[in-house]
């Protein structure tokens, strides 16, 4: 309450009390008069009592009021304290509460070692889409709450506020990123303890309205004062532990100094990388694949350049990983897919048999909405599912086994033809290669191209090819440079494959060329 007003208040509450005072006098006065005349009585007396009585009414009404716009006030200032130190969706302390909380600890840490846990909702737009804003919201509570009750026991972490008797130990930065601040002196591992606690404390479903929503944490640590001595410079460090924890390293949530060069030509390059996806700066070049006893195309590898504005044509190499890290990709696949089905449209009208493939990235198959999106572009331009080859590393395989299983089930299900790719340089797929839906492998080059040169890889590309034969899979053998590798894998019982003995990379707009080119240049071999 300002103090101008608080005056003015005092002010009339003691002009109040005067006036009350001053009736009362007078009625004694006149009542003392009265007596002395020998003329008082209940008929002389009563307009004095009633003057009196309204206003003690009025006086104890107006006390009421301002007693009513005091305690108004006094809740009004303590809700806009409340709104300015905390979430105004969740309830939980903001990053400005953790800061004012942090400023006195970190003056009196000169032998003290802290851990910043940064703790990241992954895929909660989807939810956001599905279940709408408000939902959406409810979701976000629950998590909150069942994050600070995980992180409530340990004492070794700041307590931002005391509520109902239990101590709030988690900061909701704002969307989906929530903080927790975590003396590691005396416990120097305990921050990726906790880390993986908290990762694995959503293991079942949250309830929702009678439905299971799954949602998926992913964390990141900066050490105080090894990674930063502010809080602003240890989020940031935080979060790139998180994003390579996520797509890089699963085991490790820790900030490593060397993470700081993805934060300028790196970065930079991704964002232009982002730009140049929305501007359609991408290429898509192909690769024939070659029916080799019958010399005839039968697909093509779509494979991605980008033209880029400043530094010229860019292969794969020079931004396919980072995309990968930096969570670019599924954008730049959903590009790919897009023009790829479109020019499969044009393609059939001359080639209806002739089939594309592109390659998936472990993360695309993470994107629940894969499926919808595929599906829906092969509607819209009438292109059969089977036109359609996705072809996935082993390494594709190998990050979430179980998840990659169900996708290409799914995918399976849609009606396109799925490949293992760079096949033999893994030894993770093995195991799962009965169980997945796969028509064909590829085998890698490192093993085609010397299989003239090396006894070693002609036995590794035989074993490859007797298993799928065996398991009635397809094999294609990439990489093939010379005639005399090519008579080999025929002898091995290979009969499709692609390399620079039948052509380089070629944009995809010349295609249809290059196909009357090879017709009339390849006649059939008996």
């Amino acid at each position: 309450m300002p103090a101008s007003y608080a005056r003015f208040i005092k002010t009339n509450e003691l002009f109040g009390m005067g006036v009350l005072v001053g009736l009362l006098l007078l009625l004694w006065t006149a009542a003392v008069q009265a007596e002395s005349l020998g003329s008082f009585s209940v008929e002389t007396a009563w307009p004095l009592l009633l003057v009196v009585l309204l206003a003690l009414v009025v006086w104890l009404g107006w006390k009421v009021r301002q007693l009513q716009q005091r305690l108004a006030d006094k809740n009004q200032a303590q809700n806009g304290d409340y709104t300015l130190w905390h979430d105004e969706v969740t309830g939980f302390p903001n990053k400005q509460l953790l800061r004012q909380q942090l400023q006195p600890l970190l003056q009196q840490a000169e032998q003290k070692h802290y851990g910043l846990l940064l703790v990241k909702i992954t895929h909660f737009e989807q939810i956001n889409e599905a279940l709408g804003y408000q939902n959406s919201n409810l979701l976000l509570m629950q998590l909150a709450h069942r994050i600070n009750a995980l992180l409530q026991p340990h004492e070794n972490l700041l307590c931002l506020e005391w509520r109902e008797e239990k101590a709030i130990r988690l900061c909701h930065l704002g969307g989906v990123d929530f903080v927790a601040w975590v003396d590691v002196s005396n416990k120097p591992h305990l921050a990726e303890q906790l880390a993986k606690q908290v990762e694995q404390s959503i293991s079942e479903p949250l309830m929702l309205q009678s439905s299971a929503m799954n949602v998926q944490l992913v964390t990141g640590i900066a050490c105080y004062p090894e990674h930063g001595s502010q809080l602003n410079e240890l989020l940031e460090h935080a979060f790139l532990a998180l994003q390579h924890h996520r797509w890089q390293a699963p085991n490790n949530p820790m900030f490593d100094p060397e993470l700081l060069s993805y934060t300028d030509n790196k970065l930079r390059l991704m964002a232009e990388l982002r730009q140049g996806i929305e501007q359609n700066q991408l290429l898509l070049y192909v690769q024939p694949q070659i029916d080799l006893q019958q010399r005839q195309l039968l697909a093509a590898e779509v494979l991605v350049r980008w033209q880029h504005p400043r530094l010229g044509l860019l292969a794969p190499e020079y931004f396919l990983e980072m995309a990968e890290q930096l969570g670019v990709v599924y954008s730049m696949t959903e590009w790919v897919l897009q023009h790829s089905v479109a020019a499969l449209a044009e393609l059939k009208a001359v080639y209806p048999s002739l089939k594309l493939a592109v390659n998936l990235s472990s993360k695309d198959l993470l994107q629940a909405e894969l499926i919808d999106y595929l599906q829906s572009l092969l509607e819209q331009h009438q292109v059969k599912p089977a036109s359609l080859v996705l072809e996935l590393s082993e390494q594709t395989l190998a990050d979430d086994p179980v998840q990659a299983l169900t996708m290409l089930q799914r995918l399976e299900q849609l009606g396109v033809e799925l490949a293992l790719d760079d096949f033999g340089t893994g030894f993770s797929s093995l195991f799962y290669l009965r169980q997945l839906p796969i028509s064909h492998v590829k085998i890698d080059c490192s093993f085609i191209n010397d299989l003239h040169k090396s006894d070693a890889h002609i036995a590794i590309a035989g074993a490859i090819i007797d298993i799928a034969r065996n398991l009635k899979l397809e094999v294609v053998a990439e990489g093939i440079e010379e005639q005399e590798v090519e008579q080999k894998l025929l002898r091995m019982g290979c009969t499709r494959g692609q390399g620079f003995y039948y052509s380089r990379p070629f944009e995809l707009k010349g295609l249809v060329p290059w196909l009357k080119q090879w017709q009339q240049s390849s006649a059939p071999r008996a």
